[in-house]
């Protein structure tokens, strides 16, 4: 081929054969015009353009800029791996210990000793503090605390103050500030969860099939009290339908139907290690696998849930098992997804055709509603459901006739009026309205709490004839129903308790003229006491009733009673209401050691308990010095009673008043004045009722030791 040369003169300017010599494939001299063409007597033309050849690469310079491009991407790299590095090094750390371990050891222990799973930079980001209303615990510990500590530390007495005074004191203070800096970690809901397995959730260890299937033969004959409580509104043939798509898988299965078998099996088998039974050892190592997937599933649910039977039904499964750990954070969360799911679907308008799947739709609605009233009173928040929006006929249960359907039933009024009293009472808009209209209001529903009490104790009579008979006749597995009955029994005095409480609470809506509580409320109060004992003494043959009782009845509903007669002794120094808070107090010590929440409960009551104990000692000590000292002592008294008034817990004072006491009732209770006017008045109930979310909000810390100090 011809190859392109310099132009003559040095023009670097390089030209090529002409087109008929290439044609020709004959050598070509490049000139214009070349010889060939002139001896031939051609046109001698090019279209070829006259280029410059290529330039010469400068390949040393090239592989320079290749290796400082690879020398970048070898940083880059070795950055990445280090940091994968770190990542593998942090995790096997964390997971050095054997997997499961909560599930794998057959000793029975509390679930709050075992270890946390660490949280994630994200957990550890400040969160604010959830909003807990005027129908809460802590304005009653505010006014104790500081209350308190202005009665003793600003007098002659705060020189004489022992350490156990001033531990006590410093509990309550930093009870008070825990208020301002309290949040609730997302890791610290789920204390148990376990890492996704690659497989996902599908993947996680699961109890032998051969104990499910046993134990799901036996629920069918006799579902146990635990069972029929928490899944009220599951039948036992769902349940069973839903183990067997997990146990014998054939395709996948959703998330919501593996938190509805864990959450199920976690009841079983919870109270199966309880019974004294051969295998309880491994019914508690199932109980904590159980727990386990069950947090694990929770944790790791949607943000957006798609509406449907079954997911409602996973939700308030969680709501309850929430409630039995005392999570009640959680529990308000939970249940706000599965109303929010009810109404997508109206079930609140359900209409009564007798159909299979409305009943049990129903069921389910009216379980989310009870949760919902009672969770209100709790958190002080409005309750999502409305009663003027609901037409879906009242029904409860798991469809099968049974004595507990009634007691349910009733577990639903008591529920309506629990939603009533806040929104009536102790919502924002019930005190913007005169105290006439409260008052009013209130004394009406004490009558609606005494026709449901009447019911309830109907329904007790006919439960015992029905107990009765069946011993009579001597029916098969007489010992089960016999069981049952004592549970029902449990059931029922409980349902005393939280009647009791919820009178207190109405009562104290009422004003009072010589006191901050009238006789009604401390009356209330007291017979909710005495009625706790009673069921404390009916399930001292089983732990596991014990448990249940103090989590749904003194936990779930907040014990108000116990506020009101601490502040009543405080204002009294009446000894027979500090002696009902020592035996309150005692009461819980069987449980401690199985419940973490109880334990919290116990904790917080006896430092209350004893605060109550050393003041009403320290004012008994101050009457006997000399006239001058006790004057003093009377102007700065006066100073705490105006210090407790600001506190929203007894009514504003208006003239100087005289400070008594009481060793044995309450008719030497101080006289802080008249009347308020209804702004006034207002006021206080706010801040009284507003003093239980804070103390009862300390039920779901993991720790207590940041705010109780110890008190002999």
């Amino acid at each position: 081929m011809a190859e392109a040369s310099e132009a003559p003169g040095g023009t670097g300017v390089y030209r090529r054969a002409c087109d008929q010599c290439r044609v020709r494939k004959i050598r070509c001299d490049k000139e214009i015009p070349c010889s060939n063409c002139v001896s031939a007597q051609r046109k001698c033309n090019s279209n070829s353009l006259l280029q410059k050849p290529r330039e010469t690469r400068h390949r040393v310079l090239i592989s320079h800029q290749y290796e400082r491009k690879i020398d970048s991407f070898e940083a880059r790299f070795n950055g990445i791996e280090e940091l994968l590095r770190n990542l593998t090094t942090s995790i096997n750390s964390n997971n050095g210990s054997k997997p499961n371990t909560a599930s794998t050891t057959a000793e029975p222990r509390p679930v709050y000793n075992e270890p946390r799973p660490p949280s994630s930079e994200g957990d550890k980001q400040p969160q604010q503090e959830p909003f807990e209303g005027n129908s809460s615990m802590t304005a009653h510990t505010v006014f104790a605390s500081n209350f308190l500590k202005q009665a003793v530390t600003s007098t002659p007495l705060g020189r004489q103050l022992s350490p156990d005074f001033q531990n006590a004191l410093g509990s309550l203070q930093r009870i008070v500030h825990s208020q301002n800096k309290k949040s609730i970690p997302y890791d610290s809901k789920f204390a148990h969860r376990k890492p996704l397995p690659k497989g996902g959730f599908s993947q996680l260890p699961l109890p032998p099939t051969e104990v499910v299937l046993k134990l799901l033969r036996e629920i069918k004959t006799a579902p146990p009290m635990t069972f029929m409580m928490s899944c009220a509104f599951i039948s036992v043939d769902d349940f069973v339908e839903s183990c067997r798509k997990v146990f014998f898988a054939t395709e996948d299965y959703s998330l919501e139907t593996f938190i509805i078998v864990n959450a199920g099996l976690h009841h079983l088998f919870e109270e199966k290690s309880v019974t004294g039974e051969s295998m309880s050892e491994e019914f508690v190592k199932y109980h904590y696998l159980c727990r386990d997937n069950l947090e694990t599933a929770l944790a790791n649910l949607p943000f957006f849930f798609h509406p449907k039977k079954e997911m409602i039904e996973a939700l308030l499964l969680g709501v309850t098992y929430s409630i039995g750990i005392s999570k009640f954070t959680l529990a308000w969360e939970l249940n706000s997804a599965a109303a929010g799911m009810c109404r997508t679907l109206g079930w609140h308008r359900l209409s009564d055709t007798g159909d299979e799947i409305n009943q049990k739709n129903a069921s389910t609605f009216w379980f989310c509603y009870t949760l919902d009233k009672s969770l209100s009173l709790r958190f002080g928040r409005s309750s999502i459901f409305q009663d003027w929006d609901i037409s879906t006929p009242r029904r409860f249960g798991n469809g099968k006739p049974d004595p507990l359907q009634g007691s349910l039933e009733t577990w639903m009024e008591s529920s309506r009026i629990q939603g009533d009293m806040y929104e009536h009472l102790y919502s924002p808009a019930a005190l913007s309205r005169p105290a006439e209209q409260r008052v009013e209001i209130a004394q009406l529903l004490v009558v609606r709490l005494k026709q449901l009490w009447q019911q309830m104790e109907g329904f007790s009579a006919a439960l015992k004839r029905e107990k009765r008979a069946m011993v009579e006749a001597r029916v098969q597995d007489v010992r089960d129903q016999e069981w049952r009955m004592t549970n029902l029994d449990m059931m029922l005095k409980a349902g005393e308790v939280s009647h009791w409480t919820a009178l207190t609470l109405v009562y104290r809506a009422i004003p009072s003229v010589h006191s901050s509580y009238n006789a009604e409320c401390i009356e209330a109060a007291r017979t909710a006491f005495r009625c706790h004992e009673e069921c404390m003494n009916l399930t001292s043959s089983s732990l596991f009733a014990k448990i249940g009782y103090l989590h749904w009845t003194i936990l779930f509903t907040p014990f108000t009673p116990f506020i009101v007669l601490f502040c009543h002794v405080i204002e009294t120094s009446n000894m027979d209401d500090l002696k009902r808070l020592a035996q309150f107090v005692t009461s819980l010590l069987p449980a401690l050691s199985m419940s973490q929440p109880v334990e919290r409960l116990h904790r917080l009551c006896q430092v209350l308990h004893q605060v109550a104990g050393l003041y009403v000692e320290a004012r008994a000590k101050a009457k006997q010095q000399d006239k001058e000292e006790m004057g003093m002592l009377g102007n700065n008294i006066n100073d705490f009673d105006m210090y407790l008034s600001q506190l929203g817990l007894v009514p504003r004072q208006t003239t100087t008043t005289t400070t008594t006491t009481s060793s044995s009732s309450s008719s030497g209770s101080t006289d802080f004045g008249m009347l308020v006017d209804d702004d006034e008045s207002a006021q206080q109930l706010a801040g009284w009722f507003s003093g239980n979310s804070h103390v009862m909000g300390l039920m779901e810390e993991e720790d207590l030791s940041e705010f109780l100090l110890d008190v002999q």
